[in-house]
């Protein structure tokens, strides 16, 4: 081996290549992503320290524009190995989606998933430049989230957007980004007394916990005060058993009624 070609495979030139082939591009929270890993050798033999399989999404800032990439889960696919000249290797993987994974949406304008979720897949080399490769995946909800979704809109809201961003106070997690949901009042009797409903739901694999953040309407010079200072704001929380939120979609309605209802 020339001296040459491992100083230019050091610097990622002529190095191996990494291809992540996933079986299907759309996975559930808590579900399995399935796929295989393919590596191609470079112009010498390389030392691959590991595969990993980072989960990634994006989350924002309150009052601010800036963005911030997070890892929502690694998952090391494979222990060291020597991939040779020109080799080609496919590794097989399947890997748990954690439930705290954000769901994703089309957005129709752009074509795009809101918000970004994607896997970066990254080889080790020792003494070298970490060839990567990323691949956007779509999240489909859970069956736990999608029915406390849809109980929402029974008690008459109607679903406006979601985004990741940093946790607000009264959300209690260790992760550095929360999914928000937002939803207006369109018909019956919130109507003309919010003006709009955040939500912030944490599943873990018994237990759920909705986080609510409800906007009451204010009228007058007092009311607009009260909303500059973010006194129109009141906040709650329940929890569930996983198996009451899928047996009974109506209980969790009628829950979130009567939360609502002591507000206003």
């Amino acid at each position: 081996m020339s001296f040459f070609k491992k100083v230019i495979t050091s610097i990622g030139i002529g190095s191996a290549r990494v291809d992540t082939k996933l079986f299907s591009q759309t996975v559930t929270q808590g579900g399995q992503a399935e796929g295989i890993v393919e590596i191609r050798g470079g112009e010498v033999d390389q030392e691959i320290a590991a595969i990993k399989l980072n989960l990634m999404t994006l989350y924002g800032h309150e009052d601010s524009e800036h963005l911030t990439n997070t890892l929502v889960y690694s998952y090391k696919v494979n222990d060291p190995f020597l991939i040779k000249k020109g080799e080609l290797m496919e590794i097989p993987f399947t890997f748990k989606v954690p439930l705290y994974t954000p769901m994703t949406m089309r957005d129709n304008r752009t074509g795009r998933n809101v918000p970004p979720v994607w896997i970066e897949t990254e080889l080790d080399i020792r003494n070298a430049v970490d060839p990567k490769d990323q691949d956007h995946i779509s999240v489909e909800p859970s069956k736990v989230y999608e029915t406390i979704l849809d109980a929402i809109k029974i008690v008459g809201f109607r679903f406006r957007q979601m985004e990741n961003q940093a946790p607000p106070r009264f959300v209690k997690t260790r992760l550095p980004y929360v999914q928000q949901f937002e939803f207006l009042p369109t018909h019956g009797k919130y109507k003309r007394k919010l003006d709009e409903l955040e939500v912030y739901i944490l599943q873990d694999d018994e237990e759920t916990t909705i986080y609510f953040e409800i906007d009451k309407k204010t009228r007058g010079a007092v009311g607009s005060l009260l909303e500059k200072l973010n006194l129109d704001e009141h906040h709650r929380k329940l929890s569930f058993y996983n198996h009451e939120i899928l047996s009974n979609r109506s209980y969790i309605s009628d829950k979130i009624e009567e939360m609502i209802d002591e507000l206003v």
